[in-house]
């Protein structure tokens, strides 16, 4: 039977080499869409996490997203929640985010700050250039970000429909990696006086969540995040995006299914005279079946081995050259392999089936 599946396949190559491009496209939909999702949100937990404050305050119910954090935070809120004990400082921050503004993905994120409260409270420090000033059309950028995009202390990028003007390189990347003025920001985005979020420096990180406590009972309608819980949260807590993620899953197993269905119940038309023989030799439904499924299934693994092959090396290439954080993970690619094989099963089930019940006397006589 081996024999003969593997002369099968290699009668019509190219027709076998298209099923296993499909089957392979399925694994890297899943693989890299996945990997690409995951590993942006987890780095975009760690930066944020690295910015050296314990706890991050928004609106109650704002909850963790990608998208702009409204600003809706009073900045004098800011006065009362560096009064509460157990708060070293404490400092507003706002955020908006923009599509199409700086190549690649397409997504950036920009952070307004307060520079001389936000440096007493976090751990960022410039390494080249001059700090932020506290108002007009200027920015301070990350070590990363200049190194990936070539930008230099003086050079202009755009931002809030602006062109800012780089007059820093700050270390660690902590938070956006574009920095600029909390009163620009204000400004652009018609918020006077208003924040998107306080990030509070503990005198004691051991006691982060009493003063979380502390500061909730003083302002009941915040909510709070633990810098330290943020990698995890990202990873893990979006709803609309692990929507979509699933929706990739399944449309990557519906193409796999589609592709060997497809490729299947062309081979057993084609096929008719031959099964008519293998019947009238003595092949028994279960044998001409199976002789089937092992097509899909050779075809599949194929498939399954190439898509992971293609996704070891485009994730190399896009994170060595873009610069962009992919996570290969285990659960994505067990998925991924165990859907490429069984997509291929259930796709030649079908045709096996029609092959196996075809009668021996017309399949003879099939031109």
């Amino acid at each position: 039977m081996n024999n003969l599946v593997a002369s099968n396949l290699t009668h019509h190559p190219g027709r076998t080499l298209a099923s296993v491009v499909g089957v392979a496209v399925g694994v890297i939909l899943v693989v890299l869409t996945v990997g690409l999702v995951r590993g942006q949100l987890r780095e975009r937990g760690q930066r944020d996490a690295n910015i050296g404050v314990e706890i991050m305050l928004r609106q109650g119910g704002a909850g963790i997203s990608l998208t702009s954090a409204d600003m809706t935070i009073p900045v004098s809120d800011v006065e009362a929640v560096r009064a509460v004990p157990g708060v070293a400082m404490a400092t507003p921050v706002g955020q908006n985010l923009e599509m199409g503004a700086s190549g690649g993905l397409g997504i950036r994120q920009i952070d307004g700050i307060d520079f001389q409260s936000f440096t007493a409270a976090s751990n960022l420090r410039i390494v080249k250039g001059e700090r932020l000033p506290q108002s007009g059309d200027f920015a301070i950028i990350d070590f990363r970000e200049a190194a990936n995009r070539r930008i230099n202390v003086g050079d202009k990028i755009k931002g809030l429909g602006r062109e800012l003007r780089v007059v820093g390189i700050y270390e660690p990347e902590a938070g956006a990696r574009v920095k600029i003025p909390l009163a620009t920001m204000q400004q652009a985005l018609v918020a006077s006086d208003k924040c998107s979020m306080i990030f509070v420096k503990c005198q004691n990180a051991v006691e982060q969540e009493a003063v979380a406590a502390r500061i909730l009972k003083r302002f009941p309608g915040y909510s709070f995040f633990l810098t330290r819980e943020l990698p995890q949260l990202f990873a893990n807590s979006s709803s609309a995006l692990n929507i979509f993620l699933d929706v990739v899953k399944g449309l990557a197993t519906v193409i796999s299914v589609l592709v060997i269905l497809l490729t299947m119940y062309t081979t057993v038309a084609e096929r008719t005279r031959q099964i008519g023989v293998l019947k009238s030799l003595g092949a028994s439904k279960f044998w001409i079946a199976w002789t089937f499924e092992k097509e899909a299934l050779l075809i599949s693994l194929l498939g399954v081995g190439g898509g992971l092959a293609v996704s070891t090396i485009a994730r190399y290439l896009l994170v060595n050259g873009l610069g962009l954080n992919i996570d290969l993970e285990a659960g994505s690619i067990l998925y991924a392999s165990i859907a490429g094989l069984v997509s291929g099963l259930l796709g030649a089930l079908y045709p096996a089936l029609r092959a196996a019940s075809q009668d021996p006397v017309d399949a003879l006589s099939y031109e």
